[in-house]
């Protein structure tokens, strides 16, 4: 049976129009989501009893798929119903043409005159809002346009957005069934490069793509205690709780963010407590001694706990941003749940099934780490050296399994840790074998080679970014990943068609802008009342391209105009503006002008610089491109994708999965 959204595009635009160019109109826009509702009546009658009233986002069942009349049937909560067409969206997904191994789709749609397409990918959420015999009007990735009908299905895939995040990790995965799990998010905002993170990812995706105005996440998981782990995580936090008082989050166009549960490694950072006994140790809480490892015994576990921990002087107090992240996560909802991940070596050992995080008809998501030793009743990590290996080692580990499919995320699993993890597992090492696998530790040189045999991936994908200081991936990892990956040729075309590697960072790309004109207004100085107006040159005057020396008022105006007269009056306004211009290119020539712009420039995890650097040909980030990687599968077929820039296309490379 098909599945519906509560949507009313049309009543939106009629109310706001279609711009998303200001953050004010796209605040207005989540707002009416909001606010919006629509009334689920008896019969095909307005006149009739209304049994429910919906809101934007609830979902519904149609029997009948969306109606080319003005009311749809529909079921909710098991009673039917009739609702304006109107205020429904058919959920529908980009199939693949199997004889023509088309994995793309053209959505036609027309704007400024003239037609455009924008490409979808398999498995790309659509929402059908007319549905024809050829031809379906939808809206998709944000764009309403045209799809052809043979192109649809309701068959959802297993997807994983590998996000470029810089240093760190951000990965989102959709289920076939509409779950929604987002593991790190990589740093905060504020200390990225380009500003962007896993955030940012999310928010297109819900407010964009879904059409939505709030996040809805069915699990929100830190991996560890890293902040270029969590750091992204915490802004979507932040951003709900606070939003008024982060004015880079007003990028971040959803209202809010629905957290079900809250999974996270149970290590964490803990104050140390002089004098405690046990012994608190490198910030990760007590340690007890063994003979074999000495072990931290002291795990964060559930909401009852976390609420405990956040407790300033608390008998065991977590620390740090580590401390404000599960105090922002724990106030964001009183109703999320609070889980630790993790599975028992014992159990490991004497042939238990590994625990599932979530298991339903068609997939399962399995808990392969970390890997707890049960001490006294209390469950334990060994220590494996410095603090680093520790809070990385023990990272949460899952494997997504779809058909005959397996999908690894490893966290940033170091050498200490898989030799750790081959011990627990011993003859069960197979349970690490899949077709796709998140590199460990974004391409760290210290890893085990036999552990990446044991995974053997067709597809490896590096989560790694620049100016992190780290030079990861490793030229020796990303040979490793290949040579220790699934081999596959195509003998008769001469074609290698596995192992893949991937990296975030060569995928992601930025436009840049060189800056030669800055027009403002309404600016008071300090010594006077008076609001000036005015232009500030960026770059030589005989440098500027003529049309390009025009302010947006001044191209406005003239393409209002004629086209006999549009020439004319482009020289008028060049003519008038041309003597300012050179006074100001010659005062800033001689140095008796200067023009210079306060920078801050993220420096990692831990702090940023402070810089002043001449307005004079400064640059501009136009647009950062996000270095996505696209795994989806529907179990039997693997398709990697990732966005061709230059082409406004799709790179898309398939194999079978043959894991399971």
């Amino acid at each position: 049976m098909a599945k519906g959204w509560i949507r009313a595009y049309q009543e939106e635009a009629d109310a706001l129009g279609f711009s998303d160019a200001d953050y004010q109109v796209r605040n207005d826009r989540a707002e009416f989501r909001r606010d919006f509702t629509t009334d689920m009546h008896v019969s095909a009658s307005g006149n009739s009893n209304v049994r429910h009233t919906l809101r934007w986002g609830d979902e519904v069942e149609l029997p009948s798929g969306i109606a080319s009349t003005n009311w749809t049937r529909v079921i909710v909560n098991g009673e039917t119903g009739f609702v304006h067409t109107v205020h429904l969206v058919e959920v529908a997904f980009v199939n693949h043409l199997v004889d023509q191994e088309a994995y793309t789709a053209p959505l036609t749609y027309f704007n400024r005159g003239r037609n455009h397409t924008v490409t979808l990918i398999w498995g790309d959420c659509v929402q059908i809002m007319e549905r024809g015999d050829n031809v379906c009007r939808v809206r998709a990735r944000g764009f309403t346009g045209d799809v052809a009908t043979e192109r649809l299905t309701e068959e959802a895939l297993m997807s994983v957005y590998f996000i470029d995040v810089g240093q760190g990790d951000g990965i989102l995965v959709n289920t076939p069934d509409g779950r929604h799990l987002l593991i790190d998010g990589g740093l905060e905002r504020s200390k990225q490069h380009t500003g962007k993170n896993a955030a940012d990812f999310v928010d297109w995706k819900f407010y964009k793509d879904y059409g939505d105005f709030r996040i809805r996440l069915d699990s929100l998981m830190a991996s560890h205690s890293d902040n270029d782990h969590y750091g992204g995580l915490h802004d979507l936090v932040r951003h709900n709780s606070q939003r008024n008082n982060f004015l880079a989050d007003r990028e971040l166009d959803c209202l809010g963010v629905d957290i079900t549960t809250f999974h996270h490694p149970g290590l964490s950072r803990w104050e140390n407590r002089s004098g405690a006994n046990p012994t608190h140790h490198d910030g990760l809480g007590p340690r007890e001694l063994d003979t074999d490892f000495n072990y931290f015994v002291r795990l964060l576990e559930d909401r009852a706990d976390a609420e405990t921990s956040i407790i300033n002087n608390a008998t065991t107090e977590l620390s740090g941003p580590w401390k404000y992240f599960v105090r922002d996560v724990l106030a964001n909802d009183a109703n999320t749940e609070v889980v630790r991940v993790g599975l028992d070596r014992d159990a490991l050992q004497t042939g238990a099934e590994l625990p599932d995080l979530w298991s339903v008809d068609g997939y399962a998501v399995k808990v392969l780490g970390p890997v707890t030793v049960d001490r006294g009743g209390l469950p334990s990590l060994p220590d494996l050296g410095p603090k680093s290996y520790n809070t990385n080692g023990h990272s949460i580990c899952l494997r997504l399994d779809i058909g005959n499919a397996s999908i690894m995320l490893t966290g940033d699993l170091n050498k200490p840790s898989m030799d750790w993890l081959n011990a627990c597992y011993g003859d069960r090492m197979g349970a690490w074998l899949c077709d796709v696998a998140k590199a460990c530790h974004h391409g760290s040189h210290k890893i085990s080679y036999r552990f990446l045999e044991a995974m053997r991936p067709a597809a490896t994908v590096i989560s790694s970014g620049d100016a992190e200081g780290h030079a990861h991936p490793r030229p020796e990892i990303v040979a490793a990943s290949a040579i220790s990956g699934r081999v596959e040729i195509d003998r008769d075309n001469d074609v290698l068609l596995t192992p893949l590697v991937y990296s975030t960072e060569i995928e992601r790309s930025i436009s840049l802008g060189t800056v030669h004109r800055l027009d403002y207004s309404g600016v008071t100085t300090e010594d006077d009342n008076v609001t000036h107006s005015g232009s500030l040159l960026g770059r030589h005057y005989r440098a500027i391209n003529q049309k390009a020396l025009l302010s947006p008022t001044e191209t406005d105006e003239i393409e209002a105009l004629p086209e006999a007269q549009q020439s004319n009056r482009s020289r008028a306004i060049k003519k008038a503006n041309r003597s300012l211009f050179r006074e100001q290119e010659q005062a800033i020539l001689d140095r008796t002008m200067q023009l210079k712009v306060g920078a801050t420039i993220p420096q990692g995890p831990l702090g940023a610089k402070f810089k002043w650097l001449p307005f004079w040909r400064a640059r501009v980030m136009e647009k950062n491109h996000y270095g996505l990687v696209n795994v989806r599968t529907d179990g039997e077929t693997i398709m990697c994708a990732t966005m061709d820039e230059t082409q406004e296309d799709w790179i898309v490379h398939t194999f079978p999965a043959r894991t399971r």
